[in-house]
């Protein structure tokens, strides 16, 4: 069972990754402030919780904030990854 778990954890970071680094890209504020893109992502494009059929509740904070934290422990790299596609000359913070 806990692979199962493990491979739907996967997944959910995989797919919340996936469109975090998508808003980088559309997104209107200050990709170089990166707690508020996070900020900005958690407001408007990711879902925290859900219920599900039964009626049990699903929480993604804790791997939504291993998703943050691991971006914040890069920035650099994720910056320099980013560059070209996602910032503009005046946008590039490195």
């Amino acid at each position: 069972m806990d692979n199962l778990n493990d491979d739907q954890n996967s997944y959910v970071k995989a797919f919340i990754l996936h469109h975090l680094l998508d808003y980088f890209r559309e997104t209107r504020v200050n990709i170089n402030d990166i707690d508020l893109v996070f900020e900005k992502f958690l407001q408007n494009k990711v879902t925290i919780e859900i219920t599900d059929s039964k009626g049990i509740k699903i929480d993604f904070q804790r791997e939504i904030g291993e998703i943050f934290n691991l971006l914040k422990d890069n920035k650099n790299e994720l910056y320099e990854d980013l560059k070209g596609k996602y910032f503009t000359d005046s946008q590039n913070p490195i």
